[in-house]
């Protein structure tokens, strides 16, 4: 595993973000070869890696989920920025879907959302406390400023319909 991506992984300022119904774990550096089971290699260590389109692609390395609906977070290493992708989980091909343009500025975007998290890290405290759509659209614009030409959609499903 590259020493500069575990570098980054071993330096995330958390490893959890839950913000109503949604939380979004990251991997600790430890956890990182036990979290590729199943994607990028089976129980017992077999490759499940392809080359065809809607294969798992031996570059993607798993560095966390959504838990809503298990959808894997990884990022690409061959690519010297580790860009974040997301692919639904469970449709028996992948289709990946950037949702940041580098590690560092997911973990950025992430930070964001953990400041609108405060007294909402579930959906009992969310609906006594909304976020202000002013708010919303701040986080969103933020996001997608340090992240130019990437799918939104991630971040705009975690924020939609929880706002005042």
């Amino acid at each position: 595993m590259r020493k500069d991506l575990v570098a980054t992984v071993h330096s995330f300022p958390f490893h959890e973000i839950s913000l109503g119904y949604r939380t979004v774990t990251l991997f600790a550096e430890e956890q990182l070869e036990q979290a590729q089971v199943g994607y990028s290699i089976d129980l017992k260590g077999q490759s499940l890696c392809g080359t065809e389109e809607g294969s798992w692609l031996a570059q993607w390395l798993v560095i966390g989920f959504e838990d809503e609906t298990g959808d894997p977070i990884f990022v690409d290493v061959h690519d010297e920025q580790f860009p974040v992708y997301s692919a639904v989980h469970g449709q028996g091909d992948w289709r990946p879907f950037q949702i940041a343009v580098s590690l560092t500025k997911f973990v950025t975007a992430l930070g964001y959302i953990k400041e609108l998290s405060h007294g909402r890290e579930n959906p009992v405290a969310l609906e006594q406390n909304p976020i202000p759509s002013i708010k919303r659209k701040e986080v969103l614009d933020r996001i997608s400023q340090d992240n130019q030409g990437i799918d939104i959609e991630f971040w705009e499903t975690w924020l939609e319909d929880i706002v005042e």
